[in-house]
C-alpha cells in the first residue's frame, strides 16, 4: 500500500478498503493536525478536531472525484470540518500556530546561555504575535508554504485559489509579516 499513490488509494478506500484508507491517514495525520492546531491553538482540541476531520473525508469518500489531486479535496474537507466545529463553539478564538514549535529548542544540546534563551524566546514570541495580526488569507498561504512546505500549486489546489492569488497573498503576507515584526520589536 505503500507505494500507492494517493488517488490509487482513495480509490480503493471507496470501495471499502480500510487498510488502504488507513495508509492515508497515516500519510497525512500530521499535517491535518499541524491545520487543526493551528486553527484550535490547543494540543487536545486539535487532536479531537483532526479525529473528527478524518471521519469527514471517509463519509464523504464518495464524493472524491479520483481524476483530482486527492491532497487538495482532503485539505479543504479537513479545513471546513475544522472550521465548523470550531464555529459552533461559543466564544470561540481561533490562533494561529505556535511559531515556538517550529522552531529549535532552546534546551537542546548546545543550546544558547540563558540570555540568548531569553533573547530567542522573546523573538519567539514576537513572531507568534506578527503571524496572529496577519489577515486570514495571508496567513493561511503563509502556513501552508513556510511551514508545511507546499509548492504554490498544492497551495492554490488545497484553498482553490488560481496559482497567481497565491504569489500575491505570499508577497503581500510576507511583507506585512515583517511590518508586525518590526512594529513588535521596536515596542520591546
Amino acid at each position: 500500500m505503500k507505494n500507492l499513490l494517493d488517488e490509487d488509494l482513495a480509490r480503493l478506500a471507496q470501495k471499502g478498503d480500510e487498510d488502504a484508507f488507513a495508509e492515508l491517514v497515516h500519510r497525512y495525520e500530521r499535517q491535518i493536525f499541524s491545520m487543526a492546531y493551528r486553527l484550535a491553538g490547543d494540543y487536545d482540541e486539535a487532536a479531537d478536531l483532526a479525529q473528527e476531520a478524518f471521519l469527514r473525508i471517509y463519509r464523504m469518500l464518495d464524493r472524491y472525484d479520483p481524476q483530482k489531486k486527492f491532497f487538495s479535496w482532503m485539505y479543504r474537507v479537513a479545513q471546513n470540518s475544522c472550521l465548523n466545529a470550531l464555529n459552533k463553539r461559543p466564544n470561540n478564538i481561533i490562533p494561529v500556530e505556535r511559531a515556538e514549535e517550529y522552531m529549535t529548542p532552546t534546551d537542546s544540546p548546545g543550546a544558547a546561555e540563558p540570555e540568548q534563551n531569553y533573547l530567542n524566546q522573546e523573538l519567539r514570541q514576537n513572531i507568534d504575535q506578527a503571524i496572529a495580526e496577519l489577515p486570514d488569507n495571508y496567513r493561511d498561504v503563509i502556513y501552508l508554504r513556510y511551514i508545511e512546505d507546499l509548492s504554490y500549486q498544492q497551495i492554490a489546489e488545497a484553498c482553490g485559489l488560481p496559482v497567481s492569488t497565491v504569489e500575491t497573498r505570499l508577497f503581500r503576507g510576507k511583507k506585512q509579516l515583517q511590518k508586525n515584526l518590526l512594529r513588535l520589536m521596536q515596542a520591546n
